[in-house]
């Protein structure tokens, strides 16, 4: 399949270019990808790098005149919040989930979401481990593997919450883990629940 051409916002080339003569792969991943695809409005960024989330997201804010917040030091997660034409942009910066960058989308929790794209590089070229941009295109929420769900059972309010907020429909076996772990949100933190029906609301 070709890729799409994805639609970026002013604040996202501008980051771009910033970051273009950086050393280190440096990735946009998520929803962000996502949300270029459908062409909908870009409020949120996630970065991905393989260390120095931390560094990167105040190296940001500083040279886009924004504000920076350390969110978890032991995930090396950080955030610039950054003041744009369009509103508020937030960029937050992580370190890979797992030793990689095909690690970290794998394990993430709907193909949907399992997209990136090189910061440094052509943004319409769409690393896509999990069939993403098919899903994305045909209006399915499907989970990235089949212990996504079980994992962290707060997915399945996120499945129901993307369901709705973009009019996708939630593909069978999806269904089923839904199912099979939702009574396993009575473990779950009730402030990460708490956010989820906030957002589905």
């Amino acid at each position: 399949m070709n890729n799409p051409v994805l639609a970026w916002s002013d604040a996202v080339l501008d980051l771009s270019d910033l970051l273009a003569d950086r050393p280190e792969p440096i990735y946009i991943v998520g929803g962000a990808v996502r949300d270029a695809l459908l062409r909908r409005p870009i409020k949120d960024v996630d970065i991905a790098v393989e260390r120095g989330g931390i560094s990167l997201a105040r190296r940001i804010a500083n040279a886009m005149n924004g504000a920076f917040f350390p969110l978890d030091h032991e995930r090396d997660v950080g955030r610039a919040l950054i003041d744009t034409p369009e509103g508020r942009l937030s960029i937050d910066v992580a370190a890979f989930r797992g030793d990689s960058l095909e690690a970290d989308l794998r394990d993430r929790d709907f193909t949907i979401n399992a997209l990136a794209v090189d910061l440094r590089g052509d943004l319409n070229v769409v690393i896509d481990p999990t069939g993403g941009i098919k899903d994305t295109l045909a209006k399915t929420i499907q989970r990235c593997n089949p212990d996504s769900i079980a994992r962290d059972p707060i997915r399945a309010l996120r499945a129901v919450r993307q369901s709705v907020q973009f009019g996708f429909r939630i593909d069978p076996a999806t269904i089923q883990d839904i199912r099979a772990y939702a009574p396993r949100l009575l473990d779950t933190s009730i402030e990460r629940v708490r956010d989820e029906l906030f957002k589905l609301l």
